[in-house]
């Protein structure tokens, strides 16, 4: 391997350490692209393999599938109606606001359908890859989206429902964890294995997204199955920081100043995303027959953990905010990427 590989991965660790110190979103694979940005704009070098965003992709993947349990699946079948109502909402807001986005930016309307799909940040952008859409721009509009979608919604919702906000509880103390014993370490390299080989199968499929969602149901299955899935924290941020690596050794000085051209693109975008939220929210409140709190939160556009734990603390139905949320994260993933290449096919 190029020792110039070496150096960019050093470059991104550090980037991705600063990113998490900072506590952004996402942020080991943010820091991790801004801090390999820099040295490839410096130094007009792109050397990060396309095979590493294969690989972030499978650890992913699995990472998610580690959060699928049997109780989880079961709540599925007793919120379904609700998890459809939910994804072909967000499908229509989605699609809509990129046309819109695609209308008004010079954005193509591949990186316009994956900058506005409701999806994991890390996830969406480097699928988005997959499809030739832009992934730095993708990146920015998903940073946008995710940050203030966190900062925002637990303030207006319960203003909206009239109950008090919940409080920004915080851990405290920085208590190191403790090292992996021998029977995780075993559990993490048969995770890691069965990552590997089903993103292997999605990847080989040719289908859009197939290498992350492969590894999504290789890992599940195992985790339901015989209760094998575990991959520590520190290995899904690493994982973001060889994404976060790939991305930003594809942003040059022209995507640089198309960046900082698009701020008013990223605040129409917002403007249209969030208030369609909270609509699907209230219609499925009405249509789903499940309480306001609970269906505004299941439609914030922000990560599921975030969201089911406030939720929990304003009265909300805190499992079904998690299993609505996990439920449309998995959807994204599985259906969104081939909905876009049939719309590409039709309009690009």
């Amino acid at each position: 391997m190029d020792l110039t590989i070496f150096l960019v991965l050093a470059i991104a660790a550090v980037g991705g350490i600063i990113g998490l110190k900072l506590k952004l979103p996402a942020g080991a694979m943010l820091g991790a692209m801004i801090a390999v940005a820099i040295f490839t704009v410096v130094t007009d070098l792109q050397v990060i393999p396309a095979w590493f965003k294969v690989c972030a992709q499978m650890v992913s993947g699995g990472y998610i599938g580690t959060t699928m349990t049997r109780e989880s699946l079961g709540q599925m079948k007793k919120v379904a109606p609700a998890i459809v109502f939910l994804l072909v909402g967000m499908l229509i807001i989605n699609v809509s606001v990129a046309f819109v986005l695609y209308l008004t930016s010079p954005l193509d309307l591949v990186t316009c359908l994956f900058a506005t799909a409701p999806g994991g940040m890390t996830d969406m952008t480097i699928i988005s890859d997959d499809l030739g859409a832009n992934a730095p721009i993708v990146s920015v509009f998903q940073v946008c989206r995710m940050s203030l979608a966190i900062s925002t919604f637990p303030l207006i919702i319960p203003k909206l429902c009239g109950v008090e906000a919940a409080g920004g509880r915080r851990k405290k103390g920085g208590k190191k964890h403790d090292p992996l014993t021998a029977e995780q370490k075993k559990n993490l390299a048969l995770t890691i294995l069965m990552a590997v080989c089903s993103g292997l199968v999605g990847y080989l499929s040719g289908m859009p997204g197939g290498t992350m969602l492969f590894a999504v149901i290789g890992v599940s299955f195992i985790k339901i199955k015989w209760n094998i899935g575990f991959i520590p924290l520190k290995v899904k941020q690493a994982a973001q920081v060889i994404s976060g690596s790939f991305i930003g050794a594809k942003i040059t000085m022209a995507t640089v100043t198309l960046i900082a051209s698009m701020w008013y693109n990223v605040l129409l975008m917002i403007g249209l995303f969030f208030p369609l939220c909270l609509v699907l929210g209230w219609a499925m409140h009405k249509v789903c027959k499940i309480d306001l709190l609970t269906g505004l939160y299941c439609s914030a556009p922000a990560g599921a953990s975030e969201m089911a734990l406030i939720a929990s603390d304003v009265g909300a139905d805190g499992p079904n905010v998690a299993v609505l949320q996990i439920s449309r994260l998995l959807g994204v993933i599985a259906f969104f990427p081939s909905i876009f290449t049939m719309i590409l096919k039709v309009f690009a």
